[in-house]
């Protein structure tokens, strides 16, 4: 398990902690880009378009992984990598903010702690876990989309 916090009350810095591993997910203030640092290697999370609906996670290796949201109005993303897919990331249920990432690098969900939290766990198969912290990332974004929506951005979250 791996447990997802957010560095404060107010924060969508997140903090994953778990099976030996440490990672932070961070967004930029201005638009849908940020950084991922997993055991203290960084990756940039880059918005491809303005209006496309796809992400791109890069290391110094190059393109790790890219997500492509599947419509406007589902909250799902195909992911592949340059060498063909990977899986899905998709809402387990119509209202709930729980996702399940499901395909060849894990099989697992990443749900929050209870209603009123941005904390969160993720639990299940876990092969690769770059792309289940890019995976988080985008949660994390669905999250902050929707707290901005419904809010107007100033949300109280408790921790």
């Amino acid at each position: 398990m791996i447990r997802c916090s957010p560095r404060g009350i107010c924060s969508w810095v997140f903090l994953l902690d778990g099976d030996g591993h440490h990672a932070e997910t961070r967004f930029s203030w201005i638009g849908e880009q940020g950084c991922i640092v997993i055991d203290g290697e960084p990756f940039e999370v880059r918005k491809v378009g303005f209006f496309r609906g796809q992400w791109e996670m890069v290391g110094a290796s190059g393109l790790i992984v890219r997500a492509k949201k599947t419509s406007a109005f589902r909250r799902s993303f195909e992911l592949s990598t340059p060498h063909g897919g990977l899986g899905l990331l998709k809402s387990v249920s119509l209202f709930g903010r729980s996702m399940d990432l499901s395909g060849t690098a894990a099989d697992c969900v990443i749900a929050p702690v209870h209603a009123f939290t941005r904390r969160a766990t993720i639990e299940g198969e876990i092969r690769d876990l770059r792309i289940v912290v890019f995976a988080f990332w985008l949660t994390a974004l669905i999250w902050r989309r929707g707290s901005a929506a419904n809010t107007n951005g100033n949300a109280v979250v408790l921790r």
